[in-house]
């Protein structure tokens, strides 16, 4: 039986006014507040409802069912008092007098990610870090001001992560004018933080100079398949086209790397991984040989033997899956983050390197060969 038909059944329309709940207590939480209380005796109560008005002049209701003994309010944007009206709904849908608890939230989540904000310059356009320990569900939003004056929306980010990166792109380096403030889903807004700065130039690192640069501890490609591929900038062909994607021999083992020349020695930005069958064979994504945990990897004297003397590790990557739904059960929004490719950022304190290198933890299947799609870098060119 549903929930709702479980409440019909339940519905008594010639019932009493039900007896209030007793012994409430509130203990403020970040926003809102969690009440406890004793249910009232007999076999009558169907739910028990709070009704609270936020700031904003909104009234909330919130239900618990009859088999809990506490709920949770929220959505304040303030740390002010206000009083919460508790009822005991009968079986008649006859509510009873109302308890009345007072409650001071704490501050709102809203306020901890506000001041938790690093802004700063990124290549073509800007890097917010951030922390929400609460987990909340809130937008950051970023505004622009254009050429008349006025403040533009340029993005808004939604996210409930417990901390993050987030990345502005798309713009020219000019000084401009930004500001930035963050939102919660009961309209409470934090305070607006105005920055000037200079987005980096940026640009993507032309594939035209890339060559493999092949050492001793470099692996064995699957048949015809070769790590060119990676920069071909096709997508398309299938298991039956070999030049649409690259893949290391049966038995390369884990952990293994792959390195190549790029031609020019460049402050990378970020980059776009693309996995194999992005395109007409999406029952390959997020399983078998595709990357899970992979490092990147730079140098300007790399050995020639294959170790790494004369390598610098740029990054940790993990390739994520949204929905964290088992292989090979892919959800629209997992094969549409796939098709976009998966951006990585690198840390802005990196150095310029010419020879990359990307060295393979673990593929999402546990396979001892790796399998790839597309792969591009963006940057400055520095030579």
């Amino acid at each position: 039986m549903g929930c709702k038909e479980e409440l019909r059944s339940l519905i008594n329309e010639n019932g009493v006014v039900p007896v209030p709940i007793t012994d409430v207590v509130a203990t403020n939480t970040a926003g809102g507040a969690i009440i406890s209380y004793k249910l009232p005796p007999g076999d009558d109560l169907l739910y028990v409802e709070a009704e609270y008005t936020l700031s904003s002049g909104l009234i909330q209701r919130i239900q618990s069912s009859r088999h809990s003994s506490s709920l949770e309010i929220e959505g304040f944007g303030d740390v002010n008092s206000y009083d919460i009206k508790l009822y005991s709904v009968g079986k008649s849908l006859k509510r009873s007098e109302p308890v009345v608890v007072s409650v001071q939230p704490l501050p709102p989540p809203i306020w901890d990610v506000y001041e938790s904000l690093v802004i700063q310059a990124d290549f073509g356009g800007l890097t917010l870090d951030f922390e929400n320990l609460n987990q909340a569900e809130v937008t950051i939003a970023v505004e622009k001001k254009d050429s008349l004056g006025d403040w533009a929306l340029a993005e808004m980010f939604y996210t409930s992560q417990r901390s993050g990166k987030l990345s502005l792109r798309g713009m020219e380096a000019e000084p401009s004018e930004f500001r930035v403030y963050v939102r919660d889903r009961w309209g409470n807004q934090s305070e607006q933080e105005v920055v000037s700065l200079t987005p980096l130039y940026e640009e993507r690192i032309p594939k035209e100079g890339f060559r493999e640069f092949r050492t001793p501890t470099d692996p064995i490609y699957f048949g015809s398949v070769r790590l060119s591929n990676l920069w071909n900038d096709k997508l398309t062909g299938g298991s039956s086209s070999s030049d649409s994607w690259m893949r290391t021999q049966n038995g390369t083992g884990t952990p293994h790397h792959f390195t190549f020349d790029m031609g020019v020695t460049a402050k990378l930005s970020r980059f776009i991984f693309h996995q194999r069958g992005t395109i007409d064979e999406t029952s390959l994504l997020y399983g078998g040989g595709s990357p899970r945990f992979f490092e990147l990897w730079g140098s300007n004297e790399p050995a020639s033997d294959g170790s790494y003397d004369g390598w610098v590790k740029l990054m940790d990557c993990e390739l994520v899956k949204p929905s964290g739904r088992p292989v090979p059960d892919n959800s629209a929004e997992d094969i549409e983050v796939a098709q976009a490719g998966h951006e990585y950022i690198v840390p802005l304190e990196a150095e310029a390197y010419r020879y990359l290198r990307i060295r393979v933890l673990r593929t999402f299947g546990n396979t001892d060969y790796s399998w790839w799609g597309n792969i591009a870098f963006y940057g400055q060119i520095q030579d």
